[in-house]
């Protein structure tokens, strides 16, 4: 259960992996002089004992799973929100953002749509770019990614107030981003 009050000023981001959600929230950051952002991918469990676990997909062992959204420590992802300036736009962006935990708490819900192939190319090319083996993401994608996305983040599109093409440029989406937040603003 949430503590206190959450920000007046709480915009919630979510999408599928490699759909684009940290680029537009740092974009959305960029232009809004009073942002704060928040990243669900820092809040996952750091305990396996506390997060699901699934066989890892290099065959030894089990590893926590990622496409599951109890692998984020919701109770720490409650205590950054609440510790948040209520002056600021505070936007919590992640794969798992718009559970219902948090999405109660919001006044903007953000699903950004952006088709498999095109998030599997992306999120590939940014492991490729890291220096990390773009097989296990391959690997665990083909294991549990892909079913995840569609069982825990695809139906979360049907609870957003808003929905954006992930196809369209990052400036396209940030104004269409920011004309929203601004028009629901006025409309207070």
């Amino acid at each position: 259960m949430f503590p206190d009050p959450p920000p007046q000023s709480l915009l919630v981001l979510a999408g599928g992996a490699g759909s684009g959600k940290t680029t537009l929230a740092e974009s959305l950051a960029a232009e809004h002089p009073r942002s704060a952002l928040l990243h669900l991918d820092r809040y996952v469990h750091t305990q396996p004992e506390r997060a699901p676990l699934t066989p890892s997909v290099l065959g030894t062992g089990e590893v926590i799973d990622f496409s599951d959204p109890r692998s984020i420590d919701w109770g720490r992802v409650h205590q950054a929100i609440a510790a948040a300036s209520a002056e600021e736009l505070l936007v919590v962006e992640g794969t798992f953002a718009l559970e219902r935990q948090i999405r109660r708490l919001a006044r903007w819900t953000v699903y950004l749509d952006t088709p498999d192939d095109l998030r599997l190319a992306r999120k590939t090319l940014r492991k490729i770019n890291e220096g990390a083996d773009p097989r296990i993401g391959l690997l665990g994608y083909l294991a549990r990614g892909r079913e995840g996305h569609h069982r825990h983040v695809a139906p979360m599109r049907q609870t957003a107030g808003l929905v954006l093409d992930g196809t369209l440029p990052t400036k396209h989406l940030t104004d269409q981003l920011i004309s929203h937040v601004a028009s629901s603003v006025k409309g207070t």
